[in-house]
């Protein structure tokens, strides 16, 4: 029989692995917000924004899965400029169906933009670390990511789950298979390791 205390090391270690927060926001070339069907993916970038941390905000995603006729990009402009974020602060990609196309896809557009992107804020769910390592796969040039984190709601029946409630949600087979798919990912060399630190993620330097 599995232990109670035993359980709880397993969940700590899989939200440890899985949790894409790190400490600090500091300053930026821009926000990128990965795709999603839920409009509380953009209430990370608003705040940043505000804040003055960067000048502008990447929205990603194209053909909202549950509702083909909205795209999830274009959702996600509409509400920030319901905020009063101009539409020229805003860069949008249209067509990913994936976190890899997400960053594949807007990768043109912020070229076009930008000369050299170094530094990004990151807007994900609390337990996508896998983004992180995909946008640093997808934007070489970007040496430190910060993640602006949210919570959703669970997909199942809707209720609300954190860092310190996902075990118990109907959630939790979902994180645990994110927490197989990234240590695999890693252990094949698939995504570039980063370290996590005191500022934000950075790549983690040979033989570290």
């Amino acid at each position: 029989m599995v232990k109670m205390a035993d359980m709880s090391e397993v969940d700590d270690t899989v939200a440890d692995f899985v949790d894409a927060s790190a400490s600090g926001l500091g300053k930026a070339d821009l926000i990128f917000v990965f795709g999603s069907t839920l409009p509380d993916a953009v209430a990370p970038a608003a705040e940043v924004f505000r804040s003055g941390l960067a000048p502008l905000i990447v929205l990603t995603g194209g053909p909202n899965r549950r509702k083909p006729d909205q795209v999830e990009s274009d959702v996600h402009a509409r509400l920030l400029q319901s905020q009063g974020i101009a539409p020229e602060q805003m860069l949008v990609e249209r067509r990913s169906r994936t976190s890899v196309e997400n960053v594949a896809f807007a990768r043109p557009l912020i070229e076009e933009r930008l000369d050299a992107v170094r530094t990004v804020v990151v807007v994900v769910k609390w337990w996508q670390r896998r983004q992180v390592h995909v946008l640093a796969a997808g934007l070489p040039t970007v040496e430190r990511i910060y993640a602006a984190i949210w919570n959703p709601p669970a997909r199942a029946d809707g209720r609300p789950y954190d860092r310190t409630s996902w075990a118990s949600s109907s959630d939790r087979p979902r994180i645990e298979g994110e927490f197989e798919y990234l240590k695999k990912l890693l252990s094949n060399g698939d995504l570039p390791p980063l370290s996590r630190t005191e500022a934000g993620w950075t790549r983690t330097k040979p033989g570290a």
